[in-house]
């Protein structure tokens, strides 16, 4: 029973010295797209792809990379606010074409920094219709 225990309580240690030293406090991110039916009579339907980052430096610029499948990419710069959240919205003109919305975050004005986090949305996009009055 020692031995078990001594055992688990090693291990223990083990597991919780490779998770820290392996950078296991990563930015936590989330990705969604919105496809804005009827937006855009010329061009199409209109996305907006919404990037929410949580564990960045506060008060620090970081530029968003929005790589849509089908659609020519974009980039959104913005200021983290004092707790190191970044909350941008990447605008894809016809973007209903595509189905898939990498992002690629990196720190600094453009994406020459240090890619900070990945993620997506290959979700079907929500729709949302055009208002009636």
């Amino acid at each position: 029973m020692i031995i078990t225990l001594s055992f688990f309580v090693t291990l223990l240690f083990i597991l919780m010295y490779f998770s820290a030293a392996s950078g296991a406090s990563s930015p936590l991110m989330d990705v969604k797209c919105t496809v804005y039916q009827q937006s855009d009579a010329v061009n199409g339907d209109n996305v907006d792809v919404r990037v929410y980052l949580m564990g960045l430096k506060p008060k620090t610029d970081y530029t968003a990379r929005v790589i849509p499948d089908h659609n020519p990419a974009t980039s959104v710069m913005t200021k983290t606010d004092y707790e190191g959240i970044f909350w941008v919205i990447g605008k894809v003109p016809n973007g209903e074409k595509s189905l898939y919305f990498k992002v690629n975050v990196y720190e600094g004005n453009g994406t020459s920094g240090k890619l900070v986090a990945t993620g997506d949305d290959d979700a079907p996009c929500d729709g949302i219709p055009p208002f009636k009055n």
